[in-house]
């Protein structure tokens, strides 16, 4: 209870401070944000969007379910997009963010998030609120990619000054990172991936005499910014790559998303979709565009990529117009403009498993009838024929010659 009474108060706070007006009844019995999680998440747009509810699982079969607010519209009230089952609201923006949701032993998945999906998520049972997340969607389209091989480093952090009515405060944007994941393959020189999000830090009031100093409310960059009503300076999500080598493992785990690193250790939700692991061909012409999509693959996993018997890395043996996509870590591999040597098979990994495998085809290229030009055809046939005409005329004349020079 000692917990739920800090969550409360951190709630309540919020809604003093700014326009993160969240409507929670007092006596609800509001849960822990899924175990030693906090209330407040942060995902990338264009990669899964994981939420877990611990209590789902005490609470009578059937009978949860996941309600969503736009933080952005304080009038609203939370409304509900999924229940277990067939059920889903149809229309409007509760019935989109219901097509691409799916419930996990209570727990919500959402397979491919958006920045809209930005705000707050209640897990309920009846009338009672299970768990409770603040959700910043960041946007997949200004993530910082670096490489520690290739001597990239990672953004600075920033400052900046802002006005809170009378009071004046400082806001630190820096990145916050998870662990290290997995090497993306054992025993040999492989690549891993660290994810790190946006937050930023809110300075308690700022006096003259005071020296500059950050302590005081951290939150992810977009609802620092519904939290002052100011817009921050446009910082992304990161990723970075490095160098790795790791034993094999003799048994290897699903992969968890989302929260799974603030979380720590525990059972993941499995929640790719099985998926058919026959050799798909795809056949293309020249200069098309290939798109071979990962099943399962994200940010928050290890992706590994191979083409025929080469190993894709991030840190650049690419040819020509060959690349990987940085949003999804790695879950699409592109070609810009395909061409008879990028015939192959593609395979791809996630988390130790195989996923798919693409034989990218492309038909011979066509035998190239060229057009002879009329004019020009009977001028040759004209020419010939005179030529022709030229060799008979001169037998004739000197038959003839032969001739008149015997008879004399």
């Amino acid at each position: 209870m000692c917990r739920d009474t800090i969550l409360l108060s951190t709630l309540a706070t919020l809604v003093l401070m700014g326009s993160l007006l969240i409507i929670i009844k007092q006596e609800d019995d509001l849960a822990s944000c899924s175990g030693t999680a906090p209330c407040f998440l942060a995902f990338l747009s264009t990669n899964p969007l994981s939420l877990r509810c611990p209590a789902a699982t005490e609470a009578p079969e059937g009978s949860v379910y996941w309600q969503y607010r736009d933080l952005s519209q304080p009038q609203t009230k939370p409304r509900t997009f999924i229940r277990p089952g067939r059920w889903r609201v149809h229309r409007g923006p509760m019935g989109e963010l219901g097509s691409r949701a799916n419930l996990r032993r209570g727990s919500l998945i959402i397979n491919t998030a958006w920045t809209s999906d930005t705000g707050l998520y209640l897990c309920k049972s009846a009338n009672s609120i299970l768990a409770a997340y603040l959700v910043d969607v960041q946007d997949s389209s200004l993530l910082y990619v670096s490489h520690q091989g290739l001597g990239e480093s990672s953004l600075p952090n920033q400052s900046l000054m802002v006005n809170l009515g009378s009071s004046r405060h400082m806001v630190q944007l820096y990145t916050r990172w998870g662990p290290w994941q997995d090497c993306d393959r054992c025993k040999v020189m492989g690549e891993q991936k660290m994810m790190g999000f946006c937050y930023a830090e809110l300075s308690e009031e700022i006096h003259e005499e005071e020296e500059l100093k950050v302590n005081g409310a951290t939150l992810p960059c977009g609802l620092m910014e519904l939290l002052i009503g100011q817009s921050l300076p446009r910082r992304g999500a990161e990723l970075q790559y490095r160098m790795c080598r790791e034993p094999c493992k003799k048994e290897e785990t699903a992969a968890e998303i989302g929260d799974w690193w603030w979380s720590g250790p525990e059972t993941a939700l499995d929640w790719m979709e099985p998926h058919n692991m026959l050799l798909e061909t795809v056949y293309l012409n020249i200069h098309d565009k290939a798109r071979m999509t990962c099943p399962g693959a994200s940010v928050y996993t290890p992706v590994l990529r191979q083409r025929d018997s080469t190993f894709i890395t991030r840190g650049g043996n690419f040819i020509g117009t060959h690349r990987l996509d940085d949003a999804t870590g790695g879950g699409i591999y592109q070609i810009e403009s395909v061409m008879p040597f990028d015939r192959g098979i593609y395979r791809s990994w996630v988390q130790g498993r195989r996923v798919a495998s693409f034989h990218l085809e492309m038909p011979e290229q066509p035998v190239v009838h060229r057009r002879i030009n009329r004019r020009l055809l009977n001028g040759m046939r004209i020419m010939v024929r005179t030529i022709a005409m030229y060799f008979v005329i001169s037998a004739v004349v000197e038959i003839l010659h032969a001739s008149l020079f015997e008879n004399f």
